[in-house]
């Protein structure tokens, strides 16, 4: 009986530690850098681009998804990040950009398959909506992803020739925040193969889910010549910008230097006024950091 009680005591106190740094994490102080309020051009992609008329807006479906209604219990108690009440924050910019330029818009939330840990149901999303809807092109944005610069179109840099387009990120991988896929057989099979990467599924709550991972090493182990036919790495501020955020601390010291010497300045990677999409990558405290988004946004 003892040792039950010990076990369950243990149990008990390491759940406690777990949502005590989930909770420090997600309340913690963040500043933008000002980085975010300077401008820079964005390189154009190298590979060709389509017509921009040659696609009906309507065809461009962008969806997105959170685990707020449909997460288990599990899920709910472990959680790294909460995600409650991010996509009512960010919905109706995605909404407003969407009505403007007249893409579809869908929320896949009732997509979620609770079996994985949230991220993975992009994956589901995207199938279906190249599946059973109108779309062409489907443009996956993970919640925590802002319009900043409404005016910039997808159309714009979509490719001739190409099935994916996805943006790299730091450590020499791919990121699968936002991406942009092509209505093709290949794009339906990139989907099963990513999905079928069961060993990369991470149990809940940790603080990632193992889609990334799992897309790393997919493309990374991918046949050159194959990438290269069916896959686009425009810049990062194409259309998946990180948005810099900085702790109190990190913010005084950057004050310390001129702006064209810190090293984010210009960095293509990193949001810039004018960037079309910022993205809230890495940083636990969403609901703050995505208000101070809000406010920019044009």
């Amino acid at each position: 009986m003892n040792r039950k009680w010990m076990l369950v005591s243990l149990l008990a106190l390491l759940y406690l530690s777990h949502r005590l740094a989930s909770y420090k994490s997600s309340s913690m102080l963040l500043i933008k850098s000002p980085i975010s309020d300077i401008a820079r051009e964005c390189p154009k992609p190298k590979y060709d681009l389509m017509e921009p008329n040659e696609i009906a807006p309507e065809k461009i479906c962008i969806c997105t998804l959170t685990d707020s209604k449909k997460a288990d219990v599990l899920q709910r108690m472990v959680r790294w990040r909460n995600f409650d009440k991010l996509l009512e924050m960010t919905w109706p910019n995605k909404q407003a950009y969407a009505k403007k330029h007249g893409y579809s818009l869908f929320d896949e939330s009732d997509t979620l398959d609770t079996s994985r840990p949230p991220s993975w149901s992009k994956i589901l999303a995207a199938k279906r909506l190249l599946t059973k809807e109108s779309c062409e092109w489907v443009v996956w944005l993970d919640a925590d992803t802002v319009v900043m610069n409404s005016a910039k179109r997808i159309q714009d840099f979509l490719p001739r020739d190409k099935d994916l387009l996805i943006t790299e990120q730091k450590g020499g991988s791919y990121n699968a925040g936002a991406w942009i896929l092509k209505n093709t057989e290949w794009s339906l099979q990139f989907l099963d193969q990513w999905w079928s990467m069961k060993e990369f599924v991470h149990p809940k709550g940790m603080s990632t889910s193992g889609d990334n991972a799992a897309l790393k090493s997919y493309l990374l182990g991918m046949d050159k010549a194959e990438f290269e036919k069916h896959i686009g790495v425009p810049a990062r501020c194409t259309f998946n910008s990180v948005t810099v955020f900085l702790t109190p601390k990190e913010f005084e010291k950057s004050k310390g230097l001129p702006i064209h010497e810190q090293e984010w300045y210009l960095h293509e990677e990193k949001y810039h006024k004018g960037d079309l999409i910022a993205h809230i990558a890495g940083k636990n405290n969403k609901i703050d950091t995505t208000a101070m988004l809000l406010k920019d946004a044009v």
